[in-house]
């Protein structure tokens, strides 16, 4: 029996993984625009995109920045049973903010973006970096981000004074990306987390339960500023 080449291949493993979100719902569309809510929970608009509506592809990559993080004192989580109470040091590190574009090869203007975050830490005296992962944030989930890192950057959380009050986490999740204001104690920090794997349960997680970089709660203002550069890229991008 005659094997199938690459390409017949690739268009069927696509095929499965449509016929599989079609099944969760009736109403997903394939020319292009966001999967419905069933679809999202598994997969970014963009990567639904790229997989059923780009191809021929084109995918660019575009640095924008990135923040450092330095090595600190971890938040110390009461009650949860876990090692790093007060006084381990976090590892420095380095957040990378991305914009991602794609679109059908010759077709300029169905073009899609998203906002990648790729997190890694010190390895070794080299100052090389261990990838702790990345994440995909959609380009419409960019400014409701922005806008809650500013509002966090300027908030203070819980109740002053009230002993019984062990954490407070403020967060946004989306996708594969996810960012917050913790406060444990009197301690207070950022954070960035990306998804491992299970993305429908990703905003269930406690902060402890993922692996996080972060930062003091003054350098949020340092993640917001980040976002801000990666909608100003796609605006640009857009207008070119």
């Amino acid at each position: 029996m005659a094997r199938p080449d690459a390409a017949s291949f690739r268009a069927f493993s696509v095929a499965l993984l449509l016929a599989a979100a079609w099944a969760r719902s009736p109403d997903a569309r394939a020319d292009g625009s966001p999967p419905p809510a069933g679809v999202a929970e598994t997969v970014s608009h963009f990567e639904y995109f790229v997989l059923a509506n780009c191809s021929p592809c084109v995918r660019e990559l575009y640095l924008v920045g990135t923040v450092s993080a330095p090595a600190m004192n971890s938040p110390a989580f009461a009650g949860v049973g876990r090692a790093s109470a007060a006084g381990a040091t976090t590892r420095p590190g380095e957040m990378r903010f991305e914009v991602l574009r794609a679109y059908p090869a010759g077709q300029e203007s169905r073009q899609r973006f998203a906002m990648r975050v790729v997190l890694g830490v010190s390895a070794g005296a080299e100052a090389t970096l261990y990838p702790l992962g990345s994440g995909l944030l959609d380009e419409e989930e960019i400014p409701v981000l922005a806008d809650a890192l500013s509002r966090w950057s300027n908030t203070s959380f819980g109740a002053p004074g009230d002993a019984s009050l062990q954490m407070v986490d403020a967060e946004f999740h989306a996708d594969s990306v996810r960012m917050g204001a913790l406060r444990t104690g009197n301690e207070s920090f950022a954070y960035v987390q990306v998804a491992q794997g299970d993305t429908a349960r990703f905003g269930m997680k406690q902060v402890w339960e993922l692996p996080a970089m972060y930062l003091p709660a003054r350098d949020m203002t340092l993640l917001e500023q980040a976002v801000q550069k990666v909608q100003a890229k796609i605006r640009a991008l857009r207008g070119r």
